[in-house]
């Protein structure tokens, strides 16, 4: 049965491969052909002709029109659905428009469901409200029923992330940040500033509220508008956080802001983030001489994507100091040259905890300068290393740096040219160093804290269980990690020989834990069934009862079980002596007990 079934789905495929390519050689008033589309999947049709039309638009056809009037009408089905379970929630409010396709623009048929969902939401107080990727109804609807909203006492958390704000919208935040003094994060991002009034607005709003920690301005089109940027900037002096990524600041910019910090002698900001933008030697200059100087609490700095190679001093001044706590440098192109630098501080073992270097070119030779680092490094907790140029030969470096760590939570390096089935690659990195199969001793001493990520997918999962060892050691008992690895490798993946022998001295009162060990295994029975799947095993048979049999029949103290325990025999009781006068016999003066 298995043959003919492989042969239909052949034919099935290669049917819809040639249905595919006569489509795509038709003109275009024959290829929305409902005929010709309908042989293929519904989601194939629409990806098939929204591919069509980013090559060549189309002109205006009927079927065209068609197309997109459904493909509209399922848009707007998908809003109306999210809005009315949204609207029902009371605490945690998220109308994603990342859920759909494309971000969602606004349609008139569906102000009624917007005005459901404020009648809805009157009666609640959310204490998270979010908006992304949403096109709301013309002004003054956010000022009208939204404002109303989120005017209450327990608001902790408001984004409006990609909504195209205008005057009405930035107002309405205005007035919520009046009148909300519980909010402590605000999310603007992807919200272009195009004028100075409603920058004043948010500036004075945000410089009066007592409580606000957080404020994300990121892709919000504030580069080369140095006066809107100085008037935001001026209401965050008390701020604790600042994100101010993918602005596309030039050195211009990135001057003002450093002028700010230096002018304003800001001591609350600790968390700033400046990804997308082009450092040069003179605003790095600054940012040094401002954070060095003028603000010491700065914790958390964003560098990535910034030009940032580590091959001057100012640059390592600015970014590798004794103050950080999280640097990220993802998608810098550092190199051997960087790596080399990175590895030099991290022996200093700084009080770093964050470290990204996602795409940063690292090459596979600055591998064994990382991993000594890494041993002796006893405050890194989490280590970003996506994307980068590592291959086989690493693993052995990476492997024992981790064995040797016992204070990183986290380690990730998907992305890089690891590969599954060779002999040092991604498998054998996760066994040697999260359970080292040489002996029962090194499994235990193999690293149980750390969550190793080699791949983002499911690759390869099947052969390196890096996504169980993963939810291994995320348990909090340490016990109970290092019995699901023995039990691993002893009788699920077997990298351990099972040997009887190793056993037959185990003393009695070890015995009936080794004879519950014995009787289990990965997923099965439900046993560790919350990190292993239950594995799949032909019916009847049962190894469990024969790995107790073995056990039990090689234990070098099961004899002295059945054998006599040490102490005294037993003395038989007396027999009761006859009475004379019942049996005729002699006195008792002349009675003598029998010889034995």
């Amino acid at each position: 049965t298995l043959i003919p079934s492989l042969v239909i789905m052949f034919y099935y495929y290669l049917g819809r491969y040639y249905t595919e390519l006569k489509i795509r050689e038709r003109p275009w008033e024959q290829r929305n052909d409902p005929v010709m589309v309908g042989d293929l999947p519904l989601k194939q049709q629409d990806y098939l002709l929204r591919v069509l039309d980013a090559e060549n638009p189309p002109p205006p056809t009927e079927h065209s029109l068609r197309d997109r009037n459904h493909y509209k009408a399922r848009q707007l089905e998908s809003i109306q659905v999210l809005l009315h379970l949204e609207g029902q929630k009371t605490e945690a409010v998220a109308i994603d428009g990342e859920m759909l396709r494309e971000n969602a623009p606004y349609h008139e048929e569906i102000r009624a469901n917007w005005e459901q969902f404020t009648r809805v939401q009157a009666n609640n107080q959310p204490e998270s409200f979010k908006l992304k990727n949403m096109t709301l109804p013309p002004a003054p609807f956010f000022r009208n029923h939204i404002v109303p909203i989120l005017q209450n006492d327990t608001l902790v958390s408001l984004d409006l992330i990609g909504c195209n704000m205008g005057p009405d919208m930035f107002q309405g935040v205005a007035e919520i940040l009046n009148k909300c003094p519980t909010l402590i994060t605000l999310g603007l991002a992807k919200n272009n500033f195009e004028n100075v009034e409603d920058a004043k607005a948010l500036s004075l709003a945000v410089s009066k509220h007592k409580g606000l920690f957080f404020v994300d301005l990121s892709t919000c089109g504030l580069g080369g508008k140095d006066d809107i940027l100085s008037l935001l900037l001026k209401g965050c002096k008390q701020l604790n956080g600042l994100d101010l990524s993918w602005n596309g600041f030039s050195s211009g910019s990135l001057s003002v802001i450093a002028n700010f910090f230096l002018s304003n002698h800001i001591k609350t900001v600790t968390i700033l983030g400046l990804r997308g933008s082009s450092f040069d030697d003179k605003s790095a200059t600054l940012f040094n001489k401002a954070l060095e100087k003028k603000n010491n609490t700065m914790e958390q700095l964003s560098f990535a994507s910034t030009n940032v190679t580590l091959s001057t001093d100012i640059q390592r001044n600015l970014v590798l100091n004794d103050r950080l706590l999280h640097i990220d440098l993802s998608g810098n192109s550092l190199g051997k040259i960087g790596a080399k630098y990175i590895a030099k501080h991290l022996k200093k073992n700084p009080p770093l905890s964050i470290l990204s270097l996602k795409g940063c070119g690292l090459p596979n030779q600055s591998a064994k300068s990382l991993c000594n680092a890494l041993k002796r490094n006893t405050h890194l907790a989490h280590f970003f290393l996506d994307d980068n140029k590592f291959n086989d030969s690493s693993v052995p470096f990476f492997a024992d740096a981790l064995r040797s760590n016992s204070t990183l939570l986290s380690f990730h390096m998907s992305g890089n040219n690891i590969k599954v089935k060779s002999k040092f690659g991604r498998r054998e990195l996760i066994n040697r160093a999260l359970c080292n199969p040489d002996s029962l001793q090194t499994i235990a001493a193999s690293n149980h804290t750390c969550l190793v990520t080699l791949n983002s997918g499911k690759n390869g999962d099947r052969r390196t269980h890096e996504d169980k060892f993963r939810k291994i050691n995320a348990l909090e008992n340490e016990g109970k990690k290092i019995r699901y690895k023995v039990i691993a490798a002893l009788f699920t993946l077997k990298t351990i020989e099972f040997n009887p022998r190793e056993f037959q001295h185990i003393p009695l009162e070890l015995m009936p834990r080794l004879l519950e060990l014995v009787q289990q295994e990965m997923g099965y029975g439900k046993y560790g069934r919350e990190v292993w799947k239950a594995p799949n095993r032909a019916k009847g048979s049962n190894p469990r009862l024969t790995r107790v049999y073995e056990v039990v029949h090689g234990w070098s103290m099961l004899p002295s079980l059945f054998a006599r325990g040490p102490g005294k025999l037993k003395k038989k009781a007396a027999k009761k002596r006859k009475l004379a006068f019942a049996f005729k016999e002699a006195d008792d003066e002349k009675w003598t007990p029998k010889s034995r």
